[in-house]
């Protein structure tokens, strides 16, 4: 076979499919559009699943695409295996409702064969257990019966992509890469064929036949147009082609594996390969994650994504790498994927800053964190005991911010067993306790010191992140005491300090105090007259007064903190142009997540007024004001502008921060220095915290992008569902179908980077609009539906036939007794009247129950009216049951009421009535 380097192969995969009339389609963002049931794309589908269901109008009929996919689900076995990878790219052809089995099978065999130069002689391929269709057309296409295999569920039915969508059999093409990849015990042993575990015949191609939808339920529909649904790893087609036996050595892996060998100074061989791999996989995960605006975090897809860079930081440690080296794979990974990806080369910086500042914040605690792993290790060894407790796993999470996956591997390779209840129990008691129980001991921390003497702290950290200092006193369960050790938590109070005590709304700041054989985790910064208290846990050493150390807070939530503060400072500038000068701050909250301001007004804020702000603050963010500080004389301060709480005592000199005309206000909190650093800004929530007040939360810079991708993402599905309903119901989607486009991850961060100062406003609008036409949609197809049902239930001939074939006589009287779920009493007229046409002896008693309501329709003709039939005293008898209500004529009467377990029992008693005076009659 002739050698073709991965962009080769994904070229001539795309132009052959360009040839044979399928639209090529750019590779979707790694957060998939539309469902929330996914974390991550993890098939070439995923994009397609709405056209392959029918929820959305065809914009072509046939597609291909090279697709960019993350799975995570074999994340252990990484590096250890030839060809697992978290990170991988897929070819697929598509087809909604065009070709079927036939074309898809010739497309891939002529493409592996004409393109590929694959010998046919080497290609075997498997078909579902009774697909005989699909073997049928491989031997029409000359591949011979004994080179097809069939294969169970497991192995040849596919999907879905997710909990819910389309999927079916499937029949993948095979190479045989000769006896001498099968071992000892299939080299020559005839039996081997695809589905053996051996390495002899490796799956290079799957094309899967979609005729069914599954619900989230499981429940397999078929789906209204059969579909073609192929893929094939663009990385084990290299693997193949190129002829070697690990993706790792393929042309583009293998230059990765180059660049960390010439940073490590460490060879790619036996012993080290494992390492090699696991960060040449993650770096590629990370990349393309940040890529798509994925942020590492504490949730979600975010949580993965920092897993998988400490995943990737623990193993560098094995190559001898114990600093920051991650981000310094982003050029040559933009270098290798350019060409198919060229929108990652604009991001380059942000994606490297991104990992560099991931890198920092663990490799603050790694080592310190492997060391009190080792040494619980080696306790619970020495005791002969074999489990972790999640007390112990929970610490080094909390502490050292190793992730239980992460921790739960550290243990298993070492033969100990991981208790992951226990630590989900330590987890939920985290959670219920407040940083506030900080704050409940600050005062105590402090009664030790009664000396007389004044106790100041130099603040550094407008100007400086990192510092050097001399302890002045700890504290220690409030107690004033000379050193602390490893394991106790305390309070330090230093000379001079760049950590923000929490003051002005802002939260303090978080980070690290070192010495030369000590670490100390700051958890929080309170203050305490001018002293600064940096609250926290030793997490290596001893720690003494008088011991000089290195401070460094944490940059990244320094930097939200900054952006959440300034945003408030916009705000409040704001609120005062456009709601009037009534307007005064009551008070506020500045984190890292989120901003909450409280202020004097009388009334909600209109949809319109809080648009307006929106477009104020964002319009500032984007004139790149630059921020200006100076301490001024308070009278100084008042009267060149600067707005100021009213309740809020000051000092002689006040710190005033202007952002040009936007706001000017006295504040001795940190900023951006250049409002444009603050990037976007949008109102969450606006409320009532108490009367004559109102309260607003908003968020500020990637917080908001992220924000406005997760609501499009839910009202996706929402329209997703609509559609599929009514096609079910309708057959189409012309009438109550939604064609309103939904914007995707890729298109709102296309919005903020186009117009930042009206993207919030915009996107919001279309929000409201999508929601708007879904209500009126949902409406329209709930009513029609009803009525269709309606249609077909009175006029169903079977329902009349099995009615009147199972009749209650009594005397001459002919009876239908019958109890229905989810019938409108209409419905249950128009039923009456047709069988009253096909009976003139007919009585009619019929129930519907929905919910917890209950309701009775009693109908006969003229015939028994005469003979002295009243319905509407024979149905009083029977609401009673119901505690309902309800009359009428002699020939029709209905009622209603709750009890709907009792309905049967109601019925019951009105036929006892009528046996006893029309029994024998």
């Amino acid at each position: 076979m002739k050698q073709k380097t991965v962009q080769e192969i994904a070229s001539l995969y795309i132009e052959y499919f360009r040839k044979n009339g399928h639209s090529i389609v750019p590779s979707s963002s790694l957060v998939p559009t539309g469902d929330p049931t996914l974390l991550f794309t993890t098939a070439g589908m995923v994009q397609f699943k709405p056209l392959f269901t029918g929820a959305v109008e065809l914009p072509y009929t046939r597609a291909a695409s090279v697709q960019k996919c993350v799975r995570t689900t074999d994340l252990e076995v990484v590096g250890k295996t030839e060809r697992h990878c978290t990170f991988f790219e897929m070819l697929g052809n598509f087809s909604f409702g065009d070709y079927f089995k036939k074309e898809a099978i010739a497309y891939a065999l002529e493409f592996s064969l004409q393109h590929l130069e694959i010998p046919k002689e080497k290609i075997w391929v498997t078909i579902y257990l009774d697909d005989d269709e699909a073997k049928q057309i491989w031997m029409d296409l000359g591949i011979p019966e004994e080179r097809i295999v069939r294969l169970g569920k497991k192995d040849n039915f596919w999907g879905p992509a997710g909990d819910s969508g389309a999927c079916g059999p499937c029949s993948e093409l095979y190479l045989d890469r000769g006896p001498e990849k099968g071992g000892p015990n299939c080299g020559n042993n005839p039996n081997c064929k695809p589905g053996c575990d051996c390495d002899r015949y490796l799956e290079y191609w799957n094309l899967v036949f979609n005729q069914f939808n599954q619900t989230v339920t499981g429940e397999l529909l078929p789906l209204k147009q059969t579909g073609i649904d192929t893929g094939s790893g663009l990385e084990r087609v290299a693997m193949l082609l190129q002829g070697v036996d690990s993706v790792y050595d393929t042309d583009e892996l293998k230059k990765i594996i180059q660049k960390i060998e010439s940073l490590s100074g460490q060879t790619y061989n036996e012993s080290t390969k494992v390492s090699f791999r696991v960060i040449t996989d993650h770096s590629r995960s990370v990349f393309f994650a940040i890529g798509d605006r994925i942020i590492p975090d504490r949730t979600g897809r975010g949580y993965v994504i920092r897993r998988l860079i400490r995943r990737a930081s623990l193993f560098a440690r094995k190559l001898g790498i114990h600093k920051p080296f991650l981000f310094q794979l982003v050029e040559p990974l933009v270098a290798i994927y350019s060409e198919r990806y060229p929108e990652l080369s604009s991001r380059k910086e942000e994606i490297k800053n991104t990992i560099l500042k991931e890198e920092e914040l663990f490799l603050n605690t790694l080592e310190i964190g492997l060391e009190e792993l080792e040494r619980l290790l080696s306790e619970l060894k020495s005791q002969n005991q074999t489990v972790v407790s999640g007390k112990e796993s929970f610490r080094l999470y909390s502490t050292f911010g190793f992730p239980k996956e992460m921790t739960r591997e550290l243990v298993l390779e070492r033969g100990f067993s991981f208790h992951e209840e226990e630590f989900e129990e330590e987890l939920e008691k985290d959670r219920d306790l407040s940083r506030a129980s900080w704050k409940g001991k600050k005062v105590s921390y402090l009664t030790g010191l009664s000396n007389g003497r004044e106790l100041k702290t130099e603040f550094l950290g407008y100007e400086a992140s990192k510092a050097e200092a001399n302890i002045l006193y700890i504290f220690k369960e409030g107690k004033q005491v000379p050193s602390v050790r490893q394991g106790e938590e305390a309070v330090i109070v230093l000379d001079r300090t760049p950590f923000y005590a929490e003051g002005g709304g802002q939260l303090g700041d978080t980070g690290y105090i070192k010495g030369g054989d000590f670490q100390f985790q700051v958890q929080d910064t309170q203050k305490e007259n001018d002293a600064f208290l940096h609250m926290g846990l030793v997490l290596k050493g001893e720690i003494k007064t008088g011991d000089h150390v290195s401070l460094e807070i944490d940059g990244v939530r320094r930097k939200n903190l900054a952006n959440h503060h300034s945003g408030t400072h916009l705000l409040n500038g704001a609120l005062r142009r456009i709601l009037g000068d009534h307007v005064s701050q009551k008070g506020s909250v500045v984190s890292p997540d989120y901003l909450r301001f409280d202020f004097s007004h009388g009334k909600a804020l209109s949809q319109e007024e809080i648009t307006r702000i929106e477009e104020d603050v964002n319009r500032a963010i984007a004139q790149e004001i630059l921020v200006k500080t100076e301490v001024l004389p308070i009278e100084e301060a008042k009267t060149s502008g600067a707005v100021s709480m009213f309740d809020e005592k000051y000092g002689n000199l006040v710190r005033v921060v202007s952002m040009g005309d936007a706001s000017k206000e006295f504040c001795g909190g940190t900023h951006v220095s250049n409002t444009a650093d603050i990037s976007y800004f949008a109102i969450i929530k606006e409320g009532s915290p108490g009367a004559g007040n109102r309260r607003i939360e908003a968020i500020c810079g990637s917080n908001v992008v992220a924000y406005f991708q997760s609501i499009f993402q839910v009202l996706a599905e929402k329209v997703q569902e609509h559609n599929l309903k009514v096609k079910e119901s309708f057959g189409d989607l012309k009438v109550f179908g939604i064609h309103e486009r939904v914007p995707s991850p890729e298109e709102v961060q296309i919005s903020f980077e186009k117009d930042s100062t009206q993207a919030v406003g915009i996107l919001r609008s279309k929000k409201q609009t999508v929601e708007k036409i879904l209500e009126e949609k949902s409406n329209q197809y709930f009513k029609e539906k009803k009525k269709k049902e309606a249609m077909s239930f009175q006029l169903n001939p079977e329902l009349v036939e099995s009615l009147l074939k199972s009749v209650i006589k009594i005397g001459s009287l002919v009876v239908v007794k019958q109890v229905f779920d989810g019938v409108d009493s209409k419905s249950l007229k128009d039923l009456g009247d047709s069988l009253k046409s096909r009976s003139e002896d007919v009585i009619c008693l019929f129930g519907s129950k929905e919910g917890e309501s209950s309701t009775l329709v009693y109908m006969c003709n003229q015939k028994n009216v005469a003979k002295g039939i009243h319905c509407g005293n024979l149905l009083k008898s029977a609401l009673e049951l119901l505690g309902g209500k309800g009359g009428g004529r002699p020939d029709m009467a209905q009622g209603g009421g709750k009890n709907p377990d009792s309905i049967e029992k109601a019925l019951d008693v009105t036929i006892q009535t009528l046996k006893q005076e029309w029994e024998g009659k």
